[in-house]
């Protein structure tokens, strides 16, 4: 048994056989490496970690192509914000996407697209976009009367 990096150990696939407890447990701590009669490595490790490193690699080819003015298809409503939402909504996003890779949780990162994608669907309507991004003056403002009171 050889150590391959702080987080991956490497055993023999005759090593299977007997060890396949300690393997299997190395393994869902982070990563057990069992390198084949063949010289191939084989990595055993929680599929949650594959699950979110496989979405983390997407995710980042998406936003790659965001930055380089494309809007891919999980992104087309990106289409109705300013330049300058675009460049904040990109830097979040990464942002995030790089705690995930961390190992941090996959749902934050879709959260925070989710509350942009609403943001950039209420501002593609004309009115919302209207009441959402007009000015407003002291003139739009009037005084209340408490309910059930004469003025």
């Amino acid at each position: 048994m050889v150590n391959a990096s702080m987080s991956a150990t490497i055993y023999t696939a005759s090593e299977l056989k007997d060890r396949r407890t300690e393997i299997l447990e190395v393994a869902r701590r982070g990563r057990a490496i069992v390198r084949a009669v063949d010289g191939t490595a084989l990595v055993f490790t929680p599929l949650g970690t594959v699950q979110r490193s496989e979405s983390v690699a997407q995710w980042a080819i998406a936003l790659h192509g965001v930055a380089r003015g494309r809007t891919p298809g999980e992104f087309n409503w990106l289409r109705h914000l300013a330049r300058a939402d675009r460049a904040e909504f990109l830097d979040e996003a990464i942002n995030v996407l790089e705690d995930v890779a961390a190992g941090g949780n996959l749902e934050s990162f879709e959260e925070l697209v989710s509350a942009w994608r609403v943001t950039a669907l209420a501002v593609a309507d004309v009115a919302r976009r209207e009441v959402l991004l007009g000015v407003v003056s002291a003139t739009d403002f009037v005084d209340a009367q408490r309910p059930g009171t004469a003025s």
